[in-house]
């Protein structure tokens, strides 16, 4: 399968990971690490969460492995994504596989942090 082709990967985002993490999960946002090459499209899928509860996606975000950058990133849901000043959080972590290789990931968002 190609990778998913530049000329549709038209957005730049920035990643924040929670570090410092307490037992509740609250802690203090990293500097960030800017994703370019990547997409969001405005969704408005629902799906479940952790305790059973239907969440609608406010955005899916598209990282192909081969044209975004920087390669190799991490997905954690709780993630935090900036785009164009609103904050979206993943909710959810799609890993997409061609025949034998992991192709793309698609994240859930919600809005809110």
């Amino acid at each position: 399968m190609r990778p998913i082709p530049k000329s549709l990967l038209i957005h730049t985002v920035t990643l924040h990971k929670k570090i410092n993490k307490d037992k509740w999960g609250k802690g203090e946002l990293d500097q960030g690490m800017e994703l370019t090459y990547v997409r969001m499209e405005p969704s408005g899928k629902i799906v479940r969460d952790k305790n059973n509860a239907e969440i609608q996606l406010a955005a899916t975000l598209f990282y192909d492995c081969k044209n975004s950058d920087p390669r190799g990133v991490k997905f954690e849901t709780d993630d935090l994504i900036e785009f164009n000043g609103v904050i979206h959080r993943v909710e959810v972590v799609e890993p997409l596989y061609d025949n034998k290789r992991l192709h793309h990931y698609e994240l859930g968002l919600v809005k809110g942090g």
